[in-house]
């Protein structure tokens, strides 16, 4: 599965997996995302439905850069990077395409109480 679909799919005690306040998020990765999972949260939340189908969604938001550049509010997701001209905000949105189309696997460990999303290369 995609990052994307891990976040916005999976649940814990009906708790999306990044909301559940007794599980943390741990990703397992050779090469680290772009982005920590707390921030791609943020923006998947600001642009996607949870649990919703895909065709329920304006997936260009994590599949098109271009798309990302132009149409979307970066004060909520880069305002700490200074991503304000067109350049800057077409490397945010490639790195966020980038990061969100990766393929993970998800292991839900209860006794240490993790959400691993383990990252293919």
């Amino acid at each position: 599965m995609k990052l994307y679909q891990a976040l916005t799919q999976i649940t814990i005690n009906t708790n999306m997996i990044d909301d559940e306040p007794d599980y943390q998020l741990v990703i397992k990765a050779d090469r680290a995302p772009h982005y920590p999972a707390s921030k791609l949260y943020a923006y998947i939340e600001s642009v996607l439905r949870p649990g919703s189908r895909h065709d329920q969604n304006n997936l260009a938001f994590v599949t098109d850069a271009a798309f990302i550049a132009e149409n979307y509010d970066f004060t909520v997701f880069a305002a700490d990077m200074h991503a304000f001209n067109l350049e800057d905000k077409l490397g945010v949105a490639r790195n966020i395409v980038a990061d969100l189309n990766r393929h993970v696997s998800v292991n839900i460990d209860t006794k240490r109480k993790e959400v691993q999303l383990l990252f293919a290369n």
